[in-house]
């Protein structure tokens, strides 16, 4: 995701500096204090030729964390007509003037910092075709304002690694899709020969043979996950100029130990008795719904059409299922389903964001996506802190002991290059004082 060898450490993870109490602080009190999926609605600005002949059809309030649709925007005044209206509230909503950095620290960065804790993490992206959903979780942008979630996950989560001398963390990264009802791994080394594909999915949303790489920097972790998006598959259709044919899953394990002293006999073979916490972090672009009259698709793009909407049905029975505390919930009946299992109603702290087209044409569709997002704010989480004792190796702590003089070197320069900023910044506005007198 960083182009032309962009740094990606140059993405601001989060708009606010540190300890600031602005929205990041707020939706991290919020995630903490409700066991619910959190629920957030984000509409796209209106395309060039939907302003010019249409009237939008969706209404944000922020401040009221409210959305409103209007069924009827075509009616006149002179007809006696009022449009009709409906109101749906969420967590936060957001309208087409907010930027990536905002909806990251609502929707992102809270559910990063209770993975770093330790508890399971999920982001789903959820909307029909053309909504902006691939915007908002996946987009890398001409400059860092464009930037989607899951690039600024992982800058936040190597942020915090950098900043954190008391533990040390592994990282892993995989990536898969669900097309055609078939479950593909999206880094396998010979994807090329066909392997990685047709893969199994148990019980609980595990995947056997899931190709995990291991990441010691954040471009290790762009990287593969730029070349996971590229294997997706993509297609034109009338509705959406490069529209998703697959869901399209990217993970992360975390693990974190503290910190050791190196044993004082036994030297590299010694062991230490520690405890891990352990989080697996999905974000999930989910492929939108699509009317076929609409996006006027034959072949094979029929053939994926169908697909997606079945799965989309089963994913909507789920949430009902469980919104509703039934006995029974059909996770079993589609793969997307299966991979979900963990990420909702379970053992994870889940987000979804809902995106919206405000365009009236698409007013039944918007108005059909924000009542099965308020379905899903109804869908209880059981997330818990996932910790065990692990024995760790001499030669591993005398790693650590490495990583953490890095750090520290690290922290040392920021704190000079900062002051140094400060000074400039002191001496800039004396000169300016001085020059007005």
């Amino acid at each position: 995701f960083t182009p032309g060898g962009q740094s990606p450490l140059c993405i601001p993870p989060c708009g606010h500096r540190a300890g600031a109490r602005g929205p990041c602080a707020r939706a991290l009190v919020a995630m903490e204090g409700d066991n619910r999926v959190q629920v957030f609605a984000r509409a796209r600005p209106l395309r060039c030729h939907e302003s010019a002949v249409a009237t939008p059809c969706v209404e944000t309030d922020r401040a009221a964390r409210a959305v409103s649709v209007r069924s009827d925007v075509d009616s006149r005044p002179s007809q006696g007509h009022a449009a009709e209206a409906r109101s749906f509230a969420f967590d936060a909503v957001y309208g087409a003037e907010t930027t990536q950095s905002e909806v990251y620290e609502q929707v992102g960065s809270p559910v990063l910092r209770e993975c770093m804790k330790g508890f399971n993490g999920a982001i789903l992206a959820y909307g029909q075709t053309g909504s902006g959903k691939t915007h908002s979780l996946l987009n890398h942008g001409q400059g860092s304002d464009e930037t989607g979630l899951l690039p600024r996950l992982v800058a936040g989560l190597f942020v915090h690694i950098a900043t954190d001398v008391m533990n040390s963390y592994e990282v892993e990264a995989a990536a898969m899709q669900v097309y055609n009802e078939q479950v593909d791994d999206l880094l396998h080394p010979d994807r090329d020969t066909g392997s990685g594909f047709a893969l199994h999915v148990q019980n609980g949303g595990s995947v056997p043979g899931l190709t995990w790489v291991r990441c010691q920097k954040p471009e290790t972790l762009l990287n593969a996950f730029y070349y996971a998006r590229s294997n997706l598959v993509y297609a034109e259709t009338k509705m959406n100029k490069a529209s998703s044919r697959s869901h399209a899953v990217f993970q992360m394990r975390i693990a974190k130990y503290p910190r050791a002293s190196p044993p004082s006999e036994g030297g590299e073979t010694a062991t230490q008795q520690v405890e891990r916490t352990s989080a697996r972090l999905s974000v999930v672009d989910l492929a939108g719904s699509e009317r076929v009259k609409k996006s006027c698709v034959e072949g094979a793009q029929l053939k994926e059409a169908l697909a997606i909407n079945k799965s989309l049905l089963v994913f909507g029975n789920v949430v009902s299922a469980l919104a509703a505390k039934r006995a029974h919930v059909p996770f079993r009946e589609s793969k997307l389903t299966r991979i979900l299992d963990g990420s909702l109603g379970g053992n994870c702290k889940t987000s979804l964001l809902v995106c919206l087209s405000p365009a009236a044409e698409h007013a039944a569709e918007t108005l059909s996506t924000l009542e099965f997002a308020s379905r899903a704010m109804k869908v209880e989480v059981d997330a818990k802190v996932n910790r065990e004792v692990v024995e760790v190796t001499g030669s591993q702590l005398l790693q650590d002991l490495c990583g953490n003089f890095e750090n520290m070197v690290v922290a040392a320069l920021r704190e000079e290059i900062d002051l140094a900023r400060r000074r400039v910044a002191s001496t800039e506005a004396r000169l300016g004082d001085e020059m007005k007198e």
